[in-house]
């Protein structure tokens, strides 16, 4: 598998991961409902890293020539431990500036506070000062107590991996 920044194409059934994966700043494709003829083809023609728990889809994806991860268990500190072992991720860090939108992958950008006034409720406007929104789908992201998890998440993940 390359040297570059890995991209994932993220199986139905592992949708928290594919979260991870984007607050983390990977590029991670998932859809909640699509077939595997599909998901085949968008890892080949993306060149996308395929991660499922289903070994036929294993199978059929390194018939094709494409790179695929088994994933096993539930855990999501240990998948991306799974995944580091088979693709070097770079330093896991939570970084607003660098993660991607949890529900649609895209980019993540800085936004000024006055030009959200009214899309957030009033007691963040008044505790937080910076704010981001994703290019696609418009959501709007701030560090309230998600990203404090976020960090505890990345800390563990960290420490597993040394």
């Amino acid at each position: 598998m390359s040297g570059e920044r890995p991209v994932f194409m993220v199986d139905a059934m592992l949708g928290n991961l594919a979260k991870k994966l984007r607050f983390l700043g990977y590029d991670s494709t998932y859809f909640s409902s699509i077939d595997d003829e599909k998901l085949i083809k968008i890892a080949e023609s993306q060149k996308r890293i395929l991660l499922t728990k289903d070994q036929q889809l294993i199978d059929i994806a390194k018939k094709q020539g494409i790179d695929a991860i088994r994933i096993q268990g539930d855990d999501e500190i240990e998948q991306i431990a799974q995944i580091n072992t088979i693709v070097k991720l770079a330093k896991l860090e939570f970084n607003t500036n660098k993660a991607r939108c949890s529900l649609c992958n895209s980019i993540l950008e800085p936004i000024e506070k006055h030009r959200i006034i009214g899309k957030v409720p009033e007691e963040i406007l008044e505790r937080v000062e910076e704010f981001w929104v994703c290019k696609g789908c418009k959501k709007i992201y701030w560090e309230g107590s998600h990203f404090e998890k976020l960090q505890k998440f990345v800390s563990e993940l960290n420490d597993r991996l040394q």
